[in-house]
């Protein structure tokens, strides 16, 4: 890889960027400590679930318009405290808001384990109180870190703490399955395992994430935001803007577009996919190995995009992303065996899990580190929402219609729609001071 060099005495410099702390093994511990928690907290309760809240459905004779209700709760949940999750990130630190987030995380997955019997509590447990823990113990709070202490390295280790999600979510599902099977079908015992992995996250929180050590130490060395070395393809702004500044960009506001779309049609795939392929006769198993090689697809446009990301822009591989997903939900409709689910799950799955990384890096690129939580928390309250009134409105269709073809060709044309958007969402001015930018 070639860089270009400032203009600057790199012999009076403290250290070389690869004796840094994005190089070092503390790096590695923190990024795995992250990794575990995102895993913990986020990837089980947001993907393994679905197989654990398909059979209560079938206990509890939920009809698929409750369901759907409380699942957007779920949602909701975990994007509508986003403001209010930047804010506590940045002024409490990352350990207290983790902490926070879990106790209520434990609280629901208890509450599922032993007083869930109708359609409202399981709104209460699993949607406000599992969904609010991981909006407080997930994704914002790991990223906002991960952003604020990397930044040559930014889109690899982005996509290592991604990649929580796709390893979760492809060991969850059957994992969770096989563990019913040996219960007896017994959701809420699976539900009190799930309670204590909320424990163990925060338990490697405290003991490995030290703030104020990473803060000195990451201060002391070139990648704390000096640009000493840049690859002239990938734009990271040394400005840091302010919200007013940024949502006077055209991109802010292509991004916002891009993640709201982007996770409407996943939290669809999430939501009722599993329940959409029983209903087209495939089993249990079948259903969980879906969900499996989306994850797993995942977990390869995960690691191709934070790969790829720091060489090239990454809204160039977001576009590609989208129109990976687009292809993958027009396969999904009526696959007819398990080659099928492979067809639609690999590229679907693989088109997500580079988005993932290209919001994270293409935010804190284009608007600097320190902006990143209060942007990203910003963007996802509307993201949310409409994600959450998608997953509603598809269960809604379906008890009407008895399909979920509708959902499927809306999913489908919010994918397209972004093919062209992304590729229109390039680098905003670098004086966002002088007023309005593109």
């Amino acid at each position: 890889m070639k860089y270009g060099v400032l203009t600057k005495d790199l012999e009076s410099a403290p250290a070389p960027p690869r004796e840094g702390f994005e190089y070092s093994g503390q790096a590695k511990r923190v990024l795995g400590a992250l990794w575990l928690m995102v895993l913990l907290v986020m990837a089980v309760p947001t993907i393994g679930a679905s197989i654990l809240n398909a059979q209560m459905v079938i206990d509890l004779r939920l009809d698929r318009g409750v369901f759907g209700m409380g699942f957007g709760l779920f949602i909701l949940m975990m994007g509508l405290p986003g403001p209010l999750v930047a804010i506590a990130t940045t002024r409490l630190g990352y350990r207290w808001v983790a902490t926070f987030g879990c106790t209520l995380f434990v609280l629901g997955a208890v509450s599922m384990a032993s007083w869930v019997t109708q359609g409202w509590q399981f709104a209460i447990a699993f949607g406000l109180l599992i969904g609010g823990g991981v909006a407080f113990a997930g994704m914002l709070p790991a990223q906002t870190v991960v952003t604020k202490w990397f930044y040559l390295r930014r889109a690899l280790a982005v996509s290592v703490v991604l990649s929580a999600i796709e390893i979760g979510g492809f060991i969850s599902p059957p994992g969770l399955d096989a563990l019913m099977n040996l219960l007896g079908n017994n959701w809420r015992a699976a539900w009190w395992f799930i309670a204590g992995l909320g424990v163990l996250g925060l338990l490697s929180a405290w003991l490995i994430i030290r703030e104020e050590e990473i803060d000195r130490r990451v201060a002391q060395t070139l990648t704390a935001g000096t640009e000493v070395f840049m690859n002239p393809n990938v734009h990271k702004s040394a400005f840091e803007w302010t919200l007013r500044q940024a949502v006077q960009t055209r991109s802010f506001w292509l991004l916002l577009l891009y993640v709201s779309f982007v996770g409407t049609a996943w939290v669809f795939v999430m939501a009722h996919g599993v329940v959409h392929l029983q209903d087209l006769g495939f089993s249990s198993a079948e259903s969980a190995m879906a969900v499996a090689v989306l994850v797993a697809g995942s977990f390869i446009g995960n690691i191709g995009a934070g790969v790829l990301g720091d060489r090239i822009s990454p809204h160039y591989i977001a576009a590609v992303a989208v129109a990976l997903m687009a292809g993958g939900l027009v396969l999904m409709m009526r696959p007819v065996d398990s080659a099928g689910i492979f067809a639609y799950a690999l590229p679907l799955g693989m088109g997500y899990g580079a988005s993932q990384v290209c919001i994270m890096a293409l935010i804190g690129n284009y608007y600097g580190k320190s902006s990143f939580p209060m942007l990203f928390g910003v963007m996802m309250p509307p993201s949310t929402v409409l994600s959450a009134i998608g997953a509603a409105a598809s269960g809604a269709l379906f008890d009407a219609t008895g399909e979920y073809q509708v959902a499927f060709w809306t999913a489908i044309a919010l994918c397209a729609v972004l093919v062209p958007a992304m590729l229109a969402t390039t680098p905003p001015s670098p004086r966002p001071q002088h007023g309005c930018q593109r």
